[in-house]
């Protein structure tokens, strides 16, 4: 799916999730991200590291956009812009993709019982 990054309001109920090949880690509050498929890095400001918590978290796109208008002193139109500007570059650059209700319930899944790269 390719969704329509033009607009946030075509965003607000979408869920994205990691592609498979990242690797991430925080870096005393930024985020490093490797693409392993093609070697390179990537890195996310504390803030967009805060958004990436949230994608792991299966948030909506307005799920995150209500989290971070509780936690940072940033005006709505501006909140829609950022998070618009990075979600269309993360995606761009095959760093995410749109998860869907199974792909949430998978992970829920595996969270619960552990996985067998965990053992």
């Amino acid at each position: 799916m390719n969704p329509n990054f033009q607009d946030f309001a075509a965003l607000r109920s979408l869920m994205f999730q990691p592609t498979a090949g990242q690797v991430y880690a925080d870096v005393s509050g930024e985020l490093a991200i490797l693409d392993s498929n093609q070697g390179i890095y990537y890195g996310l400001d504390p803030v967009g590291a805060r958004i990436w918590s949230l994608i792991l978290e299966f948030k909506t796109a307005a799920e995150i956009r209500s989290i971070l208008l509780e936690e940072y002193d940033v005006e709505a139109f501006q909140l829609d812009c950022d998070i618009t500007q990075l979600l269309t570059e993360l995606f761009s650059k095959g760093l995410i993709e749109v998860a869907n209700e199974q792909d949430k319930a998978r992970h829920v899944h595996e969270s619960a019982h552990g996985s067998w790269l965990s053992r």
